[in-house]
């Protein structure tokens, strides 16, 4: 699955990419997997979207674990940006 970055403005960069077991997926053979991918990537910055403004000068990873125990792994942002991020995945207001 590819290893996706979302460019807002000049300075943010987040990078979403899948993992499995333990290892990262840049690319896969199977063009429906990967299909999958690029939307699941798109629904998540549509989810972002109402916090982009927070993201504008971050630049970290958000990595979509598909293991037993499937989570989403928060890499690289600050506490601040970070808790925003967890509460919009979570659907809670942020108050803060």
């Amino acid at each position: 699955m590819a290893s996706i970055l979302m460019k807002t403005k000049e300075t943010c960069m987040v990078q979403v990419s899948y993992s499995y077991k333990n290892r990262e997926f840049v690319q896969l053979e199977d063009s429906i997997m990967n299909q999958i991918a690029e939307s699941g990537k798109r629904m998540l910055f549509a989810l972002l979207e109402p916090i982009h403004d927070h993201l504008m000068n971050e630049n970290g990873k958000i990595r979509i674990c598909l293991d037993e125990h499937p989570n989403i792994e928060l890499e690289g942002f600050s506490a601040p940006v970070k808790h925003k991020i967890e509460c919009t995945l979570r659907g809670e207001e942020d108050f803060n």
